[in-house]
C-alpha cells in the first residue's frame, strides 16, 4: 500500500516497475487489449472470430497471468513456475484459438466459457492458500483485495467522468467538435487498462500476502451485522420455516419459487459468515459468535424443503438445464453446512474452493450438464418416435406434424415442449439429427396448470448482401423498401401467416408465407446462411425478404416483422 502512504511521482512509477516485473504477461496482455479495442472503435477491418479473439484472450489471459504468478512465486524451483505459466498459457491461447472458430457459441459453449471465466477469477483468490493450515491469511488477503478492486474502479470512474467533462467543455465553451470515437476511447484507456494496472499495483506479495493478523472489527460494524443484517436474514427464515409447517399441515408439495428463496438465504449466510470470520478466533462467547455458529444448522431443513420443491419440478416437467443446477447447488449447500458445523465455522477457504471446482466440472466437456441435459432429451424424443414405429430420421415438417396429430397428445406435447427447449436453448443443431429444417417446435406446448410456463416457437432472418444493387425483375416496372409489423397482420390460417403492405401508389398488396418456409430459412438453422434469396410472389407483385422475426405462441402469433423490397407491375 506504499502507494497511497506517499503520494508521489517517484513511488507511483516505482510501483508500476514492479508491477511490470511481477507481472510481466499481464501487463502485456492489458496493453494488447487496450490498442485492440482502440482499433475496433476506430474502425479495423477484421472478421468477427478475429475480432472475438483480440478482446476475448487479451482479458483473459491478463486473468489468468495473475491467479498464475500468486501460486508459483513461491515455487521453491523457478524452473517449476517457468514451465507452470508457460505451459497452462498455451493451453488457454490454444482452446481461445479454438472459441475463435465458432460464429456462434451453443449453450454448452456459453455455459463453459462463462464457468472457466469465473474459476480464474476465483483462482485469483483461492490457488496461493491451497497449503496454509488456517484461512487467516486467505481472509486478509480476500478482504483487502475486494477493497482494491473497488478503490480501482472508482479512480478510474473518477477520470473516466473527468475526461469526459473536459471533452465535452472543448465542445460547449470553445465550439471544438470532439470526434465520437474519443469517448470510448477514454474509457477503454481508463477501465480497460488503468483499472486493472492500478489493481496490480496493489495486490499484496511476500510476508503482507500472507498476513496472519487476525482483524479485530470494529463494534460498529458488529452491531450493523447483528441488529440489520441478520435479523433481515433470520426473518427469511422464519417465513420460510412457517411455510414448510404449512406443507406439512395440508400435506401439499411446495411450489417452484421456494428454491430460489432458500438458495438467496443460504448465500446471505455464506456472505455473512465471510464477512464476519475473524469473530470466530476471538476469545470467550458472544453472542453474533453463537448465532453465526448455529445458523448452518437451522438451514439444513430449508434445504429439506429445497430439495423437495426441486424434486417436484424434476417430477412434473423433466429436466432443464437450470433445474439441474439448482439441483447440485441444492446438494453443494448440504456440503457446506454439514462442513462447517464439523469445523465450527473455523476453515472457509474450502467453501468458495469447492464451489468453483464443481461448477467447472458440471460446466465444461462431455459431462458436463448442458450436454447431459441435451443427450438425455434427445434420447427421450428419439425413444418416443421409435415407439410410433418411427425409423428414418430426421423426420420433414410435414412427417413431424403428421406424428404430432397421431401420438398420444399427452407424449406429443411433452416431446414436442422438449424438443422446443433444446432448439431454443441449444440452437437447430441440438434437433438436427431428429428433425429437418422446416419442421416448427413449439405449436402442441401450452401453458401449464399455475400458468407460469409459456413455450414459445421464433424464428429470424437476415441476410442484406442478398438485396444489394437488386435489379427490377423483367415485368415489373417499380421496387419500393418496405417494412411490416404485427399490426399488419390480416389473418393466421394454420401454417400460413397472411399479411399487407403498401407499394409506391399506397396500393395495398396482400402476401402469404407458410410457417415452414420461414423456418428453413431461420439463422438459428441455417447458421452459415441461405444462398438463395427469400421471395413470396402473389401473382401480381413479388416481396424480396431481407429480414423477419415471428414469434408464435401455440398457434397464435405474438409477433410479426418483415422488411424487404416490393416489387409492383
Amino acid at each position: 500500500m506504499e502507494l497511497f502512504k506517499t503520494f508521489s511521482l517517484n513511488v507511483w512509477i516505482k510501483q508500476f516497475g514492479q508491477s511490470c516485473r511481477r507481472f510481466p504477461v499481464s501487463v502485456l496482455l492489458l496493453i494488447m487489449l487496450a490498442v485492440f479495442m482502440i482499433a475496433f472503435i476506430h474502425g479495423t477491418d477484421v472478421s468477427d472470430k478475429w475480432e472475438f479473439f483480440f478482446i476475448f484472450y487479451p482479458a483473459t489471459g491478463a486473468l489468468l497471468g495473475v491467479s498464475l504468478q500468486l501460486l508459483t512465486e513461491d515455487f521453491k524451483h523457478r524452473l517449476t513456475a517457468f514451465l507452470t505459466q508457460v505451459l497452462v498459457h498455451a493451453v488457454w491461447l490454444g482452446i481461445s484459438l479454438y472459441l475463435a472458430q465458432f460464429d456462434h457459441f451453443s449453450l454448452p459453449q456459453y455455459i463453459a466459457v462463462a464457468a472457466t471465466v469465473v474459476t480464474m477469477v476465483l483462482s485469483v483468490f483461492l490457488l496461493c492458500f491451497y497449503r496454509k493450515s488456517d484461512d487467516v491469511p486467505f481472509w486478509n488477503f480476500s478482504m483487502r483485495m475486494l477493497v482494491n478492486i473497488a478503490v480501482s474502479m472508482c479512480i478510474s470512474g473518477f477520470l473516466y467522468l473527468g475526461i469526459i467533462l473536459l471533452l465535452q467543455s472543448f465542445n460547449w465553451l470553445l465550439g471544438v467538435e470532439v470526434p465520437d470515437e474519443a469517448f470510448p476511447d477514454a474509457a477503454t484507456v481508463c477501465m480497460m487498462w488503468l483499472a486493472p494496472m492500478l489493481l496490480l499495483n496493489l495486490i499484496p506479495q511476500g510476508s503482507d500476502k500472507r498476513l496472519h493478523q487476525v482483524m479485530v472489527l470494529s463494534g460498529f460494524f458488529k452491531g450493523v451485522v447483528l441488529y440489520l443484517f441478520i435479523p433481515l436474514l433470520c426473518l427469511y427464515m422464519i417465513t420460510l420455516i412457517i411455510y414448510a409447517t404449512k406443507i406439512l399441515v395440508t400435506w401439499q408439495l411446495p411450489v417452484g419459487w421456494v428454491s430460489y428463496l432458500v438458495s438467496a438465504s443460504m448465500m446471505g449466510m455464506v456472505v455473512l459468515l465471510y464477512f464476519t470470520y475473524p469473530v470466530q478466533h476471538e476469545p470467550g462467547k458472544s453472542v453474533l459468535k453463537s448465532i453465526m455458529r448455529w445458523m448452518p444448522l437451522v438451514m439444513l431443513p430449508l434445504l429439506a424443503l429445497m430439495t423437495v420443491a426441486i424434486g417436484r419440478r424434476l417430477s412434473d416437467y423433466g429436466i432443464t438445464v437450470s433445474r439441474l443446477y439448482l439441483a447440485v447447488f441444492n446438494l453443494w449447500c448440504y456440503a457446506v453446512c454439514i462442513g462447517l458445523l464439523i469445523t465450527r465455522n473455523k476453515r472457509i477457504w474450502w467453501i468458495p474452493a469447492s464451489f468453483a471446482v464443481i461448477l467447472f466440472l458440471i460446466s465444461v466437456g462431455p459431462q458436463s450438464i448442458a450436454n447431459i441435459t441435451r443427450r438425455q432429451l434427445l434420447g427421450e424424443a428419439r425413444q418416443a418416435f421409435t415407439a410410433s414405429g418411427i425409423r428414418q430420421f430426421p423426420l420433414t415438417g410435414e412427417q413431424y406434424e403428421q406424428w404430432l396429430k397421431t401420438a398420444d397428445q399427452q407424449v406429443a406435447r411433452s416431446i414436442d415442449a422438449k424438443l422446443d427447449y433444446l432448439y431454443s436453448d441449444y440452437g437447430f443443431n441440438a434437433v438436427s439429427t431428429l428433425l429437418a429444417k422446416d419442421a416448427i417446435t413449439g405449436r402442441r406446448s401450452t401453458f401449464n396448470e399455475n400458468g407460469d410456463i409459456v413455450y414459445t416457437h421464433y424464428d429470424s432472418y437476415i441476410n442484406d448482401g442478398l438485396i444489394q444493387n437488386v435489379p427490377v425483375p423483367q415485368g415489373y416496372a417499380a421496387m419500393t423498401m418496405v417494412a411490416v409489423t404485427d399490426n399488419d397482420i390480416v389473418k393466421i390460417n394454420g401454417d400460413k401467416l397472411q399479411f399487407s403492405v403498401k407499394g409506391g401508389k399506397d396500393e395495398e398488396h396482400l402476401f402469404e408465407i407458410d410457417l415452414k418456409l420461414l423456418a428453413r430459412y431461420d439463422n438459428d438453422r441455417n447458421p452459415d446462411g441461405c444462398d438463395e434469396p427469400l421471395v413470396i410472389d402473389n401473382g401480381e407483385a413479388l416481396m424480396l425478404i431481407n429480414e423477419f422475426n415471428v414469434s408464435m405462441v401455440g398457434t397464435s402469433a405474438n409477433y410479426l416483422s418483415f422488411s424487404g423490397i416490393l416489387f409492383t407491375r
